[in-house]
């Protein structure tokens, strides 16, 4: 079997300090064009940002890993904000209950895509483009065009405070990144995702259980996008229906950027980090100089075809 651990690809290993490399040349472009914008405070603000992004971008990782892909993450996002505001009405009395909902809620939704992959053999971009659409529905028609209610104070806490200078949704973020950190790199949980994203028939004859493995990367992707979708309830504080709109697309774009290949098989987590943060301060940057809606989606489009592009020439070569 073909080796896909990430330690022993010079190419994946080096794509995490690429990216840093370009993110310290975009701060630097930064205090160019806006002298004396760069603060230490303003870069965590902008890991704040990010914070959502960057944990959703976890669990899509994992599903790119195993050679599938999760279009329902933003859907997620959506159903959780509606459930956890509708659940908690501003009340911590009501905070472990509304938590366990959107838990097995999300459990369900990563079950879902998991069966309609592995046991009715549909292909995950269209079994997750189904369940992104149905979840959008049940979205519109739960609150009845009048969404009400509040997040519970500790989810606010979460979603818009700070343990010192760092904000707790980046302390999640990374906490989370960490974990997921190791155990892909140290554990056999995280060689056999390798293995069966880098070559699935190989894997199996060495008895690893691929649709088991399968199975938990769409369920963990999906308890990902729970988690941002408490942390950015707890931000907004109020239902919002557009609030998962551009986390497929853009943890898509963490993820490719980061170092992961789109087959399956090949990258990391370090590399997704980096890569919400960049897609983050991209957009941050654009919007700095004055850059419209339609142009962020050109150059976020660009930015995806010219990674994927040079990953598939990395791949020839």
């Amino acid at each position: 079997m073909k080796s896909t651990n990430l330690r022993r690809n010079p190419n994946a290993s080096l794509q995490p300090l690429f990216l840093l490399g370009i993110i310290v040349l975009m701060v630097a472009m930064q205090a160019i064009l806006v002298p004396g914008s760069v603060t230490g405070s303003q870069l965590w603000l902008v890991s704040r940002q990010a914070s959502a992004l960057g944990i959703i971008a976890l669990g899509q990782a994992l599903v790119i890993l195993v050679g599938g892909i999760d279009l329902s993450v933003g859907s997620i996002v959506m159903m959780t904000n509606v459930f956890c505001i509708a659940l908690m009405q501003g009340s911590n009395q009501s905070l472990w209950s509304g938590l366990g909902a959107c838990l097995l809620i999300a459990l369900a939704i990563g079950a879902a895509n998991a069966i309609g992959v592995l046991v009715l053999n549909i292909a995950p971009f269209v079994m997750t483009l189904c369940t992104m659409t149905i979840l959008q529905g049940i979205c519109y028609v739960y609150p009845q065009g009048a969404p009400t209610g509040s997040a519970a104070p500790a989810i606010r806490t979460l979603g818009s405070g700070y343990l010192g200078p760092i904000p707790y949704s980046t302390v999640i973020w990374f906490v989370l990144a960490a974990v997921t950190l190791v155990v892909l790199r140290f554990t056999t949980l995280g060689r056999k995702v390798y293995a069966v994203g880098g070559n699935g028939q190989a894997a199996r004859l060495s008895g690893i259980s691929n649709k088991a493995v399968i199975a938990g990367a769409y369920i963990f992707s999906a308890v990902m996008a729970m988690i941002a979708g408490v942390i950015m309830s707890g931000y907004l504080n109020i239902t919002s229906l557009t609030v998962g709109g551009d986390y497929v697309n853009n943890s898509l774009a963490a993820v490719l950027i980061g170092g992961n290949a789109i087959e399956g098989g090949r990258g990391g987590i370090l590399g997704v980090v980096l890569g919400a943060f960049f897609m983050t301060f991209l957009m941050a940057i654009l919007t700095m100089i004055g850059i419209g809606e339609v142009g962020k989606l050109i150059v976020q489009g660009l930015v995806i075809f010219v990674v994927v592009a040079v990953q598939s020439m990395v791949k020839k070569d």
